[in-house]
């Protein structure tokens, strides 16, 4: 009766999944016959505008200063990833069949961590929690392909301006403190896939962004900055584009 139950929960979930694809081929189907003329319809616009939502992974690329070397409390620091979200406008201005000038401004939640190795007597490893509100401005180059069947492949890069609104650098009760600048540049680059629909295009894509910049601020006063000789952000982004 066992195995009897178990073969009926199978038999009616494998029905459900093979209605939903059933009901999701006549929208595959119309989004493949409509592909060239949204196509069309598009190449004949300057620009167009969408909707981009993403979510994050951040942290840091830590390089050590001379004090480290001489600290008899601290012996490592490493950076944890922490989870984030983005949220942006985008806008595309067409400048030929193939590519396109991006910008997306927007808004990016994002929190990182700095783990400490404690000597073993001082206490335990210390982790510092850094969180980030960050107003950005990225401006990409994006390279699209010709349509395949329903949908296109697409690589970008481009530089991106942030202005970290949650940052700490004005702090002055900072003992255990690291100070974050507010502003940072960083250069973006990645890869997506446009799908075309009758009314819109979805763009799921991904991205990496790299610092440029140190963005830690530098105190000898604070135990656990002095250790530290330069932070430069490092984020990965999956996000899916509306763009209409």
């Amino acid at each position: 009766m066992h195995i009897t139950h178990i073969w009926n929960q199978h038999y009616l979930r494998s029905n459900k999944i093979i209605l939903f694809f059933v009901f999701l081929l006549p929208i595959i189907a119309q989004a493949q016959d409509r592909v060239a003329i949204n196509d069309a319809k598009f190449k004949k616009r300057f620009f167009h505008f969408g909707i981009h939502v993403g979510f994050n992974v951040s942290d840091f690329k830590i390089r050590h200063n001379d004090n480290f070397t001489y600290n008899d409390s601290i012996l490592g620091v490493n950076s944890k990833a922490g989870p984030g979200f983005n949220l942006s406008i985008l806008g595309s201005i067409h400048l030929s069949k193939n590519f396109e000038f991006r910008v997306i401004p927007g808004v990016a939640f994002a929190e990182k961590y700095l783990v400490y190795d404690i000597r073993e007597g001082l206490g335990n490893n210390a982790e510092k929690k850094l969180e980030s509100i960050i107003v950005e401005a990225p401006m990409q180059i994006k390279f699209k392909s010709d349509p395949i069947r329903d949908f296109k492949v697409y690589a970008f890069a481009g530089m991106k301006y942030g202005y970290d609104m949650a940052s700490n650098s004005k702090a002055r009760r900072a003992e255990d403190l690291v100070k974050l600048s507010r502003h940072d540049w960083s250069v973006d680059y990645g890869v997506g896939f446009e799908i075309h629909f009758p009314l819109f295009i979805l763009a799921p894509e991904f991205k990496v962004s790299n610092g440029l910049i140190n963005v830690h601020v530098a105190d000898p006063n604070l135990s656990f900055s002095n250790v530290i000789g330069g932070l430069r952000t490092r984020m990965f982004l999956f996000s899916i584009n509306f763009e209409g």
